[in-house]
């Protein structure tokens, strides 16, 4: 007898349920990050026999672009075509809403044949680097100034954001801002922002981003804001196309941990302007 799937929108009381799915494929997320996922974005389910065995999360930002994210099936269902129907679905949801929109995407590239039957195709590629310990050296010292608190500033920031990324998170971003451990607000001596960058306590140690830079010594200086007094590790996810920040990165104590693919549906290239975008929020938001 053919197997039904069921597939339906989760909602908190599902999140026990979506955690041990995703753990099942060894990704960890704290209640904290669980909270912003949830809040931000709208996660689907399929289940057989009453059991959650498959998930995945779309996140709207306006009207210009989607982001397909935390597709996962739990091991013992793999390789039944579970993960193509939750694709299917996922991408569905967005086209009902306002219509065709680009979906991008951070999977691993044994998966980007998966993703490419649903007219995806790779755009870039996406390093994880984690540090057990940031060195801090010495570097060069430009005419800015990094603070966060207060709330003027943030409209700029969401706008320098939005220009790195090419599409609008201003829904999004005020949520991860409240969330965040640390956020810095890089200011020129005309008091604007030219740069910004999040911290966020994980499962795994704290990881940085989004973090938006006009050059890799304001990157590095934002990392070094974002990282001190830090107890334990740090992570952040880098587009391989910032080579000589990575090789920078690299001579500060940080280790490639994985590569992965970044895919486009939709479109012929990412929007925004990407040169400044040094670190991603999270893969499963772009």
């Amino acid at each position: 007898m053919a197997t039904e799937w069921v597939i339906s929108r989760l909602g908190e009381a599902d999140r026990a349920a979506w955690a041990n799915v995703v753990e099942s494929v060894g990704w960890r997320f704290d209640p904290a990050e669980i909270d912003l996922l949830f809040a931000t974005g709208e996660a689907w389910g399929a289940y057989l026999d009453g059991q959650l065995a498959g998930v995945a999360s779309v996140y709207r930002h306006g009207q210009s672009l989607a982001w397909l994210g935390n597709v996962a099936v739990v091991p013992d269902v793999q390789r039944r075509g579970l993960g193509g129907k939750l694709i299917d679905h996922a991408l569905r949801q967005l086209d009902l809403g306002a219509g065709p929109v680009p979906v991008g995407l951070v999977a691993r590239k044994e998966l980007a044949p998966l993703y490419a039957r649903f007219g995806f195709r790779a755009v870039g590629e996406v390093v994880r680097l984690r540090a057990d310990r940031v060195l801090a050296p010495h570097l060069p010292q430009e005419p800015m100034a990094a603070d966060a608190s207060d709330d003027a500033w943030l409209e700029d920031a969401y706008r320098l954001d939005g220009a790195a990324f090419g599409a609008d998170r201003s829904q999004l971003l005020p949520r991860v801002v409240r969330a965040a451990d640390k956020v810095i607000a890089v200011r020129d001596e005309a008091n604007k922002v030219q740069g910004i960058g999040l911290a966020l306590s994980s499962a795994t140690g704290m990881r940085l981003g989004p973090i938006v830079a006009q050059n890799d010594i304001m990157a590095l200086h934002l990392m070094h804001l974002l990282a001190e007094d830090v107890d334990g590790p740090i992570a952040m996810d880098v587009p391989a196309e910032r080579s000589s920040f990575l090789h920078r990165l690299r001579k500060l104590g940080f280790e490639g941990q994985a590569s992965s693919v970044m895919m486009l549906r939709g479109a012929p290239a990412l929007p925004g302007q990407r040169q400044h975008l040094y670190a991603l929020l999270r893969p499963a938001f772009g």
